[in-house]
Order: C-alpha cells, then sequence, then structure tokens
C-alpha cells in the first residue's frame, strides 16, 4: 500500500513532490500550466534548488467548466439524460443539480462538462501492466476493459494500491484527451492522441491509453476511486 502525506493545497491546485529529475518546467507541461504560475503559487520556491520530497501545490489551467474544487468532471456522452449521470454515481438528481447551478437538465448537450458532487465511488479499477490490461469493476462484476500502453522499460511504473486525486479534461493537442491523476508524485492515466502508441513504449509515469478509451474511463471513474496496480 503507497500512502503518501500530501500537503493542503487551495481549491484550483494539487499537491506534487519533488522526485528526481523532476523540474519545474516538466511538472508544468505535465500539468498543463506554467512555470511561473507553480512558482506563483508556492512563495519563496527557488527553481533551481528544487529537493526530492519537496511539495509543492500546481496550479491547474483556467478552463469555462463548472466550479468543481475537487476536480470531479463529467463530459456528457450521446444518450445521457441528468437522472441516469446521477443513478450511476449513486446520488439524487437535486444534488446534481446544487453542483451544476444554472444548468437546464432537461436540455444537456454531447461534451457539456459537468461537476460531480462528493460520493463513495460507483466502480475500482485494476491495471495488469504486464498483459497491458486496465479492467473497470463495478458491483464486484468486470464493467469495461480497456488496452494500455506497456511501460517504459527506462522508468519503472509504481506498483501497489492508489487513489485517484485528480481528473484534468483537454490536455491540448500535442498530450491528448483526459489525464487521471493517482496518488504518486507523476503518476496518472492519461489519453494519447498517437495512434500507434499501443505498439510503442509510453513515457514518463504515465500509463497511456487512446483517446476514445480515455474519455470513456475518464467518466467512469471519480476523485476517490481505488486503483491497483500489479
Amino acid at each position: 500500500m503507497n500512502s503518501l502525506n500530501f500537503i493542503q493545497c487551495p481549491a484550483g491546485s494539487v499537491p506534487y513532490t519533488i522526485r528526481d529529475g523532476d523540474t519545474l518546467g516538466n511538472i508544468a507541461f505535465l500539468y498543463n500550466t506554467t512555470v511561473q504560475d507553480i512558482v506563483n503559487a508556492n512563495p519563496g520556491i527557488n527553481e533551481k534548488l528544487l529537493q526530492i520530497g519537496q511539495q509543492i501545490c500546481v496550479p491547474l489551467k483556467p478552463q469555462m467548466y463548472p466550479a468543481c474544487p475537487t476536480t470531479n468532471y463529467y463530459a456528457v456522452t450521446e444518450g445521457d439524460t441528468f437522472d441516469s449521470i446521477a443513478d450511476y454515481f449513486g446520488i439524487n438528481p437535486q444534488m446534481l443539480l446544487y453542483s451544476n447551478y444554472g444548468i437546464d437538465p432537461d436540455d444537456l448537450y454531447v461534451d457539456q462538462i459537468l461537476c460531480i458532487p462528493v460520493a463513495p465511488p460507483p466502480a475500482s479499477v485494476y491495471i495488469d501492466v504486464g498483459q497491458r490490461r486496465l479492467v473497470v469493476y463495478r458491483n464486484d462484476s468486470v464493467y469495461r476493459t480497456y488496452e494500455i500502453s506497456i511501460e517504459n522499460p527506462n522508468i519503472a511504473i509504481p506498483r501497489g494500491d492508489f487513489k485517484i486525486i485528480n481528473k484534468q479534461l483537454d490536455l491540448g493537442v500535442e498530450q491528448g484527451a483526459r489525464w487521471i491523476g493517482l496518488s504518486y508524485p507523476g503518476f496518472g492515466i492519461q489519453g494519447k492522441n498517437t495512434p500507434q502508441f499501443i505498439e510503442n513504449v509510453s513515457e514518463g509515469r504515465s500509463i497511456m491509453m487512446s483517446n476514445r478509451d480515455a474519455s470513456e474511463f475518464f467518466n467512469l471513474v471519480t476523485v476517490g476511486t481505488s486503483v491497483s496496480v500489479v
């Protein structure tokens, strides 16, 4: 079990622990923010004297989405209804409405971004790096299975039990769709633009999925979801 005591960061930012080889530049790239924004969020930080184990707050890029301090986002897909979304996450539709003030629950549209209230996670995730497989379990049964990229042989993928701690949408053309951050510094699940990524070795500590799969997976899990990596 991997257990890290993260510092408390203000809404709109996430905790990060410096590891060997980190620079503010690569951290900014990973979280789709800027070096200056990280410096502004961490008064007194010296970007040339980062220490392994040092904890900082990384601000997320402002987006035109509902206020959602936990980054527990959901992107509406074809066929979704307000009630079906609430039912999947095990919440009352009124709770969902309170978290998305001003929307019309009877007029949802594809790719509309909603904020999901904090509630017990509806699923759990099992990742077998060797078999290049990610499995979503719901009610103790297999709900979805996805193919993932293999790990970088030069950078070991962490193994153990983790939690999802943040979710980001639309990382940009260069990086792909969706980021699901896990409770280990710099480690997460990410969409990939390159179609042939399944045949390639992934870079860094990210577990890579096709953009289509990453977008679907993003909607199935919430902040707090358990993720087991073997």
